[in-house]
This record gives structure tokens, sequence and C-alpha cells, in this order.
């Protein structure tokens, strides 16, 4: 068996392209053969991701587990508070797995003009669905804010 992992989702470091594979060392020979061609690939590529994601990664994994248990209840609630939000614009998708939700605005309206309206008349800004190949929907982050902001967005976004 051998062991792929990211510090993505488990340590919330998404975008720092940080992971790791793990290897018994006892494992058999197709494990070790299957190994050993990842690592000729590693080669082929930069070998290390930038220092500040190394420093971030070490960072977590000195953190430990129970500050990943405190940063999942925090996103929880932030989570919660946009989808009662957007829930009532109909279909929305996420949030489960990403520390972001998809909504599905209203036919006829244009996504990015929505953006637009949100940052000048209300101060938060989204990403408009046709940025990542989804027309008329926006796309609302929650990660780097705490709780209590989440919740002064979600109700500008209400």
């Amino acid at each position: 068996v051998i062991n792929i992992f990211s510090f993505s989702k488990a340590f919330a470091l998404a975008g720092f392209r940080v992971g790791y594979i793990a290897i018994n060392a006892g494992a058999g020979e197709e494990a070790q053969d299957a190994y050993n061609q990842m690592l000729k690939v590693q080669d082929t590529i930069p070998i290390c991701p930038a220092r500040p994601s190394q420093v971030a990664a070490m960072g977590a994994l000195s953190a430990g587990r129970d500050w990943v248990a405190q940063q999942v209840v925090t996103l929880d609630e932030g989570r919660a508070a946009i989808m009662d939000a957007i829930q009532p614009l109909g279909t929305v998708m996420g949030g489960s797995g990403a520390m972001y939700v998809m909504a599905k605005l209203p036919k006829g309206m244009d996504d990015r003009e929505v953006g637009e309206m949100l940052v000048e008349k209300h101060g938060i800004a989204i990403i408009p669905g046709s940025f990542c190949g989804f027309p008329g929907w926006i796309r609302v982050c929650y990660s780097n804010l705490d709780p209590e902001r989440c919740k002064l967005a979600a109700e500008r976004l209400s």
C-alpha cells in the first residue's frame, strides 16, 4: 500500500502545493517498484515546494490535529452563515470539501455585474462563476474570514 497525502485539506493549506508519499519499509516488491517510478517523475519537476510553503507545512505539523479540529469548527460556523444567506438563490453547491460555495443566480443576472455590485455597494468580494467556467453563478469563499465576519458578509449578501 502506498499512501499519498496532501496538506491542502488535512491542514487547510490549499494552494501551497505540499504533500508527501508514505510507503511501509517492508512493502512488497510491486509497491516499491511503483514508489521508484514516482521518484522518477518527481525528478522531472521542481525538486521541492517553495520555501514559504515548506515553512507553513512545518508550522501545521507542529500545531497538530487539535489546531486543525478548531479550524474546522471555525470554518463550519462561517460556512453555515454564508449558506443561510445564499440559500434563497435556490441552487447552491459546495462547502463540504472546499472552503467556498457556488450559488446559481436567477435567470438573466450577469455574474460579473453582480460581482461588481457586491463590491461597490456592499464591500463584499466574490468570484463571478464565469471566471471558473460557471457563467450565471457566483463563488463565495469563506476561508479567510472568522465566523463574525462571515455573519456580517452574510447579512450584506441577504
